[in-house]
């Protein structure tokens, strides 16, 4: 008669045994093991973006979606000071055109920086927050004053720092950046 010992010694073995065979197996599969070593895909898109605004470079992220457009810097507590957000919007119809941007649950200051086809600054507006649980239909908007390609978005107070003035232009990737915009 075998002991309770020798049978559970007996178990732990085949249960190692399984689970080496397995790691064996799911190790040598060809498609896990090229999926596992392959770096991500590359598909070109960037991202974020250098921009330098007035002699300061900024890190900025893009947003090239409508989906991305839409949320932009939504629900951030923070923008660090070389931080923000570049949108590009399709060089296709209807753009370049003109927009208003609005503060739906933004919780911090924003400049907001309207950038036309050429890389000039079409308007810059300081936007601020609204109180919790303003109706969309009260919120505020913020008119780009002309057709435009692209806008910056970064920390509140910094445009007016930087001595950023409408008719400043504003130096883009724009052969890298209209082609990403969807």
């Amino acid at each position: 008669m075998r002991s309770p010992a020798t049978t559970a010694y007996k178990a732990i073995i085949i249960i190692m045994l399984l689970f080496v065979l397995i790691l064996l197996i799911n190790g040598c599969s060809p498609d896990l093991q090229d999926a596992a070593s392959e770096e991500p895909e590359d598909s070109g898109i960037s991202e974020s973006e250098a921009v330098i605004l007035n002699g300061v470079e900024f890190t900025l992220e893009l947003a090239l979606t409508p989906e991305q457009r839409s949320t932009g810097l939504m629900w951030r507590e923070s923008i660090g000071e070389s931080e923000g957000m570049l949108f590009v919007f399709p060089d296709e119809e209807p753009f370049p055109t003109e927009v208003s941007f609005w503060m739906k649950n933004c919780l911090v200051p924003i400049d907001v920086i309207f950038i036309n086809r050429k890389g000039i600054i079409t308007a810059i507006h300081e936007m601020e927050p609204p109180l919790p649980g303003t109706p969309d239909e009260e919120l505020a908007t913020y008119p780009s004053r002309g057709p435009i390609q692209y806008a910056i978005e970064i920390r509140g107070g910094m445009a007016a720092e930087l001595g950023l003035r409408v008719g400043n232009a504003i130096e883009l990737r724009k052969d890298f950046l209209l082609p990403q915009a969807k």
